[in-house]
């Protein structure tokens, strides 16, 4: 086979993959009223506790611009605050509140849920596998 048509069969299976996980992860943050990034920003506060937005942004792997929004929406519905950094007092650090922390401890676990389920066709050895392989993409 080409290499060109392989490379296009690579990632429409990647895209195929993904999209059932997906689309089941954005009904979980749907029913919680939230989207896809404020997701993400909430995880990356309950996995590693408080942040600079400069460290949200790099965990995220998203914008400045998006951050800044995602973040003002997340305060104003009571699910993160911001204050000024202890270690640099030009920025800011942002962490969950109770509301944020209760909100993601209920989600979180239901999310790694789709992921397992989306990925327990593949046994750990294939799993490794793709991990290593994909890892080499970035």
């Amino acid at each position: 086979m080409r290499e060109d048509k392989i490379n296009g069969l690579i990632i429409i299976a990647l895209s195929k993959a993904l999209k059932g996980t997906h689309e089941e992860s954005l009904e979980l943050f749907r029913e919680n009223n939230i989207t896809l990034s404020q997701f993400g920003v909430l995880e990356a506060l309950y996995t590693k506790g408080f942040l600079t937005i400069q460290e949200i942004i790099d965990v995220v792997l998203t914008t400045s611009g998006n951050m800044t929004v995602v973040i003002k929406n997340l305060e104003k519905n009571g699910l993160v605050a911001r204050e000024s950094n202890p270690k640099d007092k030009r920025s800011y650090v942002v962490s969950l509140t109770p509301k944020g922390r209760e909100l993601i401890k209920s989600i979180f676990p239901k999310h790694m849920k789709i992921l397992a389920k989306n990925l327990s066709i593949l046994s750990k050895e294939e799993k490794d596998n793709l991990l290593a392989t994909l890892k080499k993409l970035y």
